[in-house]
């Protein structure tokens, strides 16, 4: 993972933190990973309802943080 994406993570774990999970909140959420090359968006992303998102980028937040073995 990269650093970019790490960051991303830890912002957007932040955000989700302090401002909870209104539409807005997901969809600046998105926004930090939306920056990071080499993730590819769903092209369906604004058909999803907002749960799905959430869960979606709840989903990366755990990955971008886990700490790397080695």
């Amino acid at each position: 993972m990269t650093d970019t994406a790490r960051m991303a993570a830890a912002v957007s774990a932040m955000f989700a933190t302090v401002e909870g999970d209104s539409p807005e909140s997901i969809e600046q959420r998105a926004r930090f990973y939306r920056i990071v090359p080499g993730i590819h968006w769903p092209d369906d992303w604004d058909e999803l309802d907002p749960a799905e998102k959430k869960k979606r980028l709840d989903g990366m937040d755990k990955i971008g943080l886990e700490r790397e073995e080695g």
